[in-house]
């Protein structure tokens, strides 16, 4: 196992407090035709998403991935078409699954669990589908 480089780290933390700012960018785009309970799931998970990022920033020399890079280019690519794909989504309960998906990617990587990583990046994938 390798360990996760400040730059990966870096990198990884990019993706993850992008997402948080597409999750709040869509929540206050879509204020007025959320519910209160969609809106408060929706800052919930935008709040998680951004505390994962920060974590993952600080946990740089503790972090251990197998071919850490290929992980770290699934999870680019994945977070490039989330951030595409939320602005256009017009089910709400699409964008709270996808940020649940993306919570349960930052647990795994977060939680020290390379093996189960692979899962939730596809999990990750089906819920953008």
């Amino acid at each position: 196992m390798a360990k996760l480089t400040a730059a990966q780290a870096a990198e990884l933390s990019k993706s993850f407090l992008g997402l948080a700012q597409t999750l709040g960018n869509y929540r206050f785009t879509n204020w007025d035709k959320l519910s209160k309970e969609e809106n408060q799931s929706i800052a919930d998970q935008q709040w998680s998403v951004l505390d994962a990022g920060e974590n993952m920033t600080a946990m740089a020399t503790t972090l251990l991935i197998n071919e850490a890079d290929t992980t770290i280019r699934q999870i680019r690519d994945v977070a490039t078409t989330i951030n595409e794909a939320v602005a256009k989504i017009k089910k709400v309960q699409k964008v709270i699954n996808i940020g649940t998906a993306v919570i349960q990617l930052a647990a795994v990587i977060l939680g020290k669990q390379p093996l189960a990583i692979p899962g939730a990046i596809n999990d990750l994938i089906k819920a953008v589908k």
